[in-house]
């Protein structure tokens, strides 16, 4: 897997390994995030989801192909962090894909940041979806169900 260290600078950040559905399950998130107070500033949750072009059989990218993927998880997960539009809250590996989950503020442009990915990456298939969530549902039930007790 890509690895945490230096993905967005200054940030701790844990990976770590769950199965789900009998299939593995690789998360990174960073540990240092305030949720209450973040919530106070960013009120969208965008979810960007990176198909893999070449996978292994258990869903995970395979390794020479996901050594290639450091520019691209680097420019994902430090997009936000020097406008101070948003923040990365979580990576997830799954199926053949991996999914960045955001929170931004409402002012924030997604559909410029996702035409920004593809015409850096013009070669990955990336896509995003914008939801309100302004009490942070999603990652907080995520973060009970997953990433408790780590």
């Amino acid at each position: 897997m890509v690895s945490p260290t230096g993905v967005a600078a200054g940030d701790l950040w844990v990976s770590l390994r769950r199965e789900y559905e009998g299939f593995p399950l690789y998360l990174r998130y960073p540990t240092s995030l305030d949720y209450d107070a973040l919530q106070l500033k960013f009120s969208l949750r965008l979810v960007l989801t990176h198909t893999f072009s070449f996978r292994r059989f258990d869903g995970a990218p395979e390794p020479q192909y996901n050594d290639t993927l450091e520019e691209l998880d680097l420019f994902l997960t430090r997009y936000f962090r020097a406008s101070g539009r948003g923040q990365v809250v979580l990576v997830e590996t799954f199926g053949g894909k991996r999914n960045y989950y955001f929170y931004l503020a409402e002012a924030s442009d997604s559909e410029e940041f996702l035409a920004a990915v593809h015409e850096r990456f013009p070669g990955q298939r990336v896509d995003g979806k914008c939801a309100n969530d302004p009490e942070w549902k999603f990652i907080r039930r995520y973060r009970s169900e997953y990433l408790e007790g780590v």
